[in-house]
């Protein structure tokens, strides 16, 4: 068994595409390993990647692939030999394919005729033979956003490729690529490796070993352990301060942007701490990638800790150099967002101070400007207030906070600080309207309806819900549908957020969501005439046809049976409650996942009933017509269930397997399809009714019967 090492060293990758790339070129080696019958486990593989290489290693490879032999099907015998027995043109030909004699082929029968064979040995090439093919092609077939390329060369890669080390049992593997000749030396650290002098790899097993020597740590996994157990947690227990709650996403950057990672002390001035946590936050761990340090009350500190790419430096000059660079830049930001925050509030924080403002901001090319989604979002909230209100008095918030917050949700576009900053849209918005006075729960609601609500915030829920129906008809409006490979506008992510607080409303009130009906009362919304004209009821539809397969894939989980899904969907209105969509899924679920005798009787009546109704059968039926004791329990039975009054579905469901006997009684005694025109169209008539009965539930007829 062999052992191999495929290096690839680029210029420093962009830390967002480095995890990604390394998974391609694994399972692209993967692939091109399985298409040469040759199969590895997760176990024999190990990925190491930093900023400057991205590293494979397998061991327990093969030295030779196995050999196969293969029967190959030719012409049949008439063809491939004449009457002496002398092979033609089609048995020559068929026998140079394989690189073999006609005299090689020999005659097997299949379905009484004599058909020409080869026998065809493929495989059995040298390990690094294949992998001189597989390791360029692996790199050849990555992909990803901004590939470049460089030289005069074609290849692309994420950056320029400088060096290659490809070894099988410590031998070169030869290829080359982007004029690029594969070898056995790799190089340390830019900076810390003196000279950059270029190291052999002696032993592809000892690869990390090799290049700790040269001041990197090429494990990402250690160098993530490395930074937040020896430098982070080290440096907040020397300087009694602690990190954020959740250090992870930036550890996870921090660990693609270092391959000897140290760690400097850094300040700013305590002026700053005047801004608010967030400006704070965002400058530092979203824009300059720093961690931020709190005190034991989770205030923060005028102190920051920057990840470093230099471990080993032992210069206190370059030290201090680096310490005072990033200074700078932090208090050039922190001044900047000083000076927006004082410029923004010069201005009220209200809807008749910043309406002209909000009047130019562009919402999207061919929908207006954001004051007239504003607009829109307003009515649309106070549209679903009052159906929620109508259906339960004790919401935790009035008509009036609504409206307000709905005018106030996008007020924080016009200002300075989004305007740089717009990962703080909502955030800021609820800082200003603090500063202004404003009631907690609108502040709460301007900032939560872009993010995930608290369940008990139902303003946000409310403002979110009509922001993000507003986005999904108006994009469809302008034909900026999803496809299967794109959705630049995020409509199924905002659409499972739709489900999610839909849901949340729904189970906190005890109230029926009718998705459909907002959606048709939209177009009453808009003021726009340009947009009304596009928002056709033909615009509606195609949006309850994208919302219904979205809500189908989301619920998937309360019935994680296709047929049961499929069943539920395929009858009724499913956006009209989706409370009770999510309860028929479970419901059905429980009963079908695996069937009882008794579920399995009743499904099965339920789908002879309606198998045997004809298409376009009349809703009139002539009970004079129907005398015998079997249609006139049937009839009874099914009136009863129109009229009942049921406490929720189980109840309605669990009277409908009660069914069972009377409609087997039923066929089991009665001719449906009477040669008797009238008694015929009765009892399909009275069928229907049953059909109509049983698909308050879901239609029958697509669950399959398991065992």
């Amino acid at each position: 068994m062999a052992e191999m090492l495929f290096e690839i060293g680029t210029e420093e990758l962009p830390p967002g595409l480095i995890n990604n790339l390394c998974t391609q070129i694994k399972e692209n080696i993967k692939k091109g390993l399985t298409e040469n019958d040759i199969n590895i486990s997760e176990n024999q593989i190990k990925t190491f990647n930093t900023p400057r290489r991205l590293a494979v290693y397998i061991q327990d490879l093969p030295l030779l692939q196995e050999k196969k032999e293969t029967e190959v099907k030719g012409p049949d015998k008439t063809k491939a030999f004449d009457n002496n027995g002398n092979p033609t043109q089609a048995a020559i030909g068929f026998a140079k394919k394989y690189n073999l004699e006609p005299k090689d082929l020999f005659v097997k029968k299949i379905n009484d005729l004599d058909y020409v064979f080869a026998k065809v040995t493929t495989g059995g090439k040298n390990i690094s033979d294949l992998l001189s093919n597989i390791l360029p092609n692996s790199i050849r077939s990555t992909s990803g956003e901004k590939f470049m390329t460089w030289g005069n060369y074609d290849e692309k890669f994420a950056r320029p490729i400088r060096w290659i080390v490809a070894l099988i049992d410590n031998k070169v593997i030869n290829f080359k690529y982007a004029n690029i000749n594969s070898d056995k030396y790799t190089f340390g650290h830019r900076n810390l490796n003196s000279k950059n002098i270029k190291a052999e790899i002696t032993e592809s097993s000892k690869y990390e070993e090799i290049l700790k020597t040269l001041f990197v740590q090429c494990n990402p996994e250690s160098r993530k352990q490395f930074i937040y157990k020896n430098l982070l947690l080290k440096k907040c227990t020397e300087l009694n301060a602690t990190l954020s709650d959740n250090p992870n996403n930036l550890l996870e950057t921090v660990i693609n942007i270092t391959e000897s990672p140290g760690v400097i002390v850094c300040e700013f001035d305590s002026e700053f701490l005047s801004l608010p946590a967030k400006v704070i936050e965002t400058v530092l761990e979203k824009h300059q990638k720093y961690f931020v340090l709190y005190d034991k009350s989770k205030n923060i500190l005028p102190e920051f800790l920057v990840i470093t790419n230099c471990n080993e430096l032992n210069n206190q000059d370059t030290t201090k150099n680096i310490k005072r660079g990033n200074e700078k830049v932090v208090r050039a930001r922190l001044n900047d967002a000083k000076f927006f925050m004082e410029e923004d509030l010069k201005l009220p924080f209200n809807y008749e101070a910043r309406i002209e403002t909000l009047s130019k901001v562009t919402y999207q090319k061919g929908l207006g400007a954001m004051k007239e989604k504003v607009e829109r979002i307003t009515k649309l909230s106070v549209f679903i207030y009052n159906l929620l209100s109508s259906q339960n008095k004790t919401l935790k918030c009035t008509k009036e906070d609504v409206m307000q917050t709905a005018k106030l949700c996008k007020l924080d576009l016009t200002t300075h600080m989004v305007f740089e900053m717009p990962e703080l849209q909502g955030i800021i918005g609820s800082i200003y309207a603090r500063k202004n006075h404003i009631k907690e729960e609108i502040c709460k609601g301007i900032q939560e309806h872009y993010s995930n609500p608290d369940p008990n915030n139902t303003i946000a829920q409310i403002i979110g819900l009509a922001d993000r129906l507003d986005n999904i008809i108006c994009l469809f409006s302008i034909n900026k549908i999803p496809t299967g490979s794109t959705d630049p506008f995020a409509l199924r992510s905002q659409t499972h957020w739709l489900f999610i607080n839909i849901e949340a409303i729904q189970d906190h009130y005890n109230v029926v969501f009718d998705l459909s009906m907002i959606m048709e009362s939209f177009r009453d919304n808009i003021a726009d005439d340009n947009l009304k004209s596009k928002t056709t009821n033909e615009t509606i539809s195609k949006v309850k046809e994208f919302l219904t397969e979205r809500l189908k894939l989301n619920y998937f989980v309360h019935a994680p049976i296709q047929d049961l899904t499929d069943a539920v969907f395929a009858t009724g209105a499913p956006l009209t409650n989706l409370y009770l969509t999510r309860d028929k899924l479970k419901l059905l679920y429980k009963d079908f996942k695996k069937l009882t005798e008794e579920n399995k009787a009743f499904l099965i009546a339920a789908k002879r009933l309606v198998r045997i109704i004809e298409p376009n059968v009349s809703n009139d039926l002539d009970t004079n017509v129907l005398k015998s004791q079997e249609e006139q329990t049937l009839l009874k039975l099914f009136e009863e269930m129109n009229k009942g009054k049921y406490k929720n579905i189980d109840e309605y469901y669990n009277s409908l397997k009660r069914l069972t006997e009377p409609i087997n009684n039923f066929f089991d005694k009665i001719l449906v399809n009477d040669p008797d025109i009238k008694i015929k169209n009765a009892r399909q008539a009275l069928l229907k009714k049953g059909k109509t009965l049983l698909e308050k539930i879901c239609d029958f007829n697509q669950i399959v019967e398991r065992n």
